[in-house]
């Protein structure tokens, strides 16, 4: 038995995955070590695991083990020949996630795509752009509200890391003006 599984954690496996999206310019590529692909009602589970690398559209992540479902097209007459849309994909194991400027890093990440809600979770998850950083037990985005949720847990507060203020002017300070003013009133 022990055999078997070292074979199976060198077997390369590739499959394509057109993406649902209306702004895709080419295939999802998917590559691991293993690969399985189960039919399942209404659509598709697959579980990819070891070294797991997904590249497509303005995307790169990397992780131990990925599964991803589709739903079939309720058009589509054969039950095998069209991957469908996909609906889940939740990543484990050292999750890297590149996209559009942002680098995302945690312990297990779950994208919906008919909701557009994205949880990173991660012992810290870690999320940065040019707009700043976050870091905290769980990142919860939700696409098309902008909105954000920053979560976190015993030992692990919240964090928010910000690119520099401005010098918000005579703040906490009096002016030069507003001195020598003063001191021309003084008897």
């Amino acid at each position: 038995m022990r055999l078997f599984i070292l074979h199976l954690t060198f077997i390369h496996c590739s499959v394509n995955l057109s993406v649902a999206e209306e702004d895709a310019t080419r295939p999802t590529t998917i590559e691991s070590n293993t690969a399985e692909l189960v039919t399942i009602k209404g659509g598709h589970r697959f579980y990819f695991s070891g070294d797991v690398v997904v590249v497509g559209t303005e995307l790169l992540l990397k992780c131990d083990e990925l599964e991803i479902l589709s739903t079939r097209e309720s058009n589509s007459s054969k039950s095998g020949t069209k991957i469908g849309k996909i609906s889940l994909m939740v990543a484990r194991g050292k999750v890297s996630i590149k996209q559009k400027g942002s680098l995302g890093r945690g312990d297990k990440a779950t994208m919906q795509a008919d909701t557009g809600l994205f949880i990173l979770v991660g012992s810290p998850a870690v999320l940065v752009d040019e707009r700043g950083k976050l870091e905290g037990n769980e990142i919860v985005f939700e696409r098309g509200k902008g909105r954000a949720e920053l979560r976190g847990g015993a030992g692990n507060r919240p964090r928010v890391e910000l690119p520099e203020l401005p010098v918000l002017p005579n703040f906490g300070r009096r002016s030069k003006k507003n001195l020598s003013s003063q001191e021309k009133r003084k008897p």
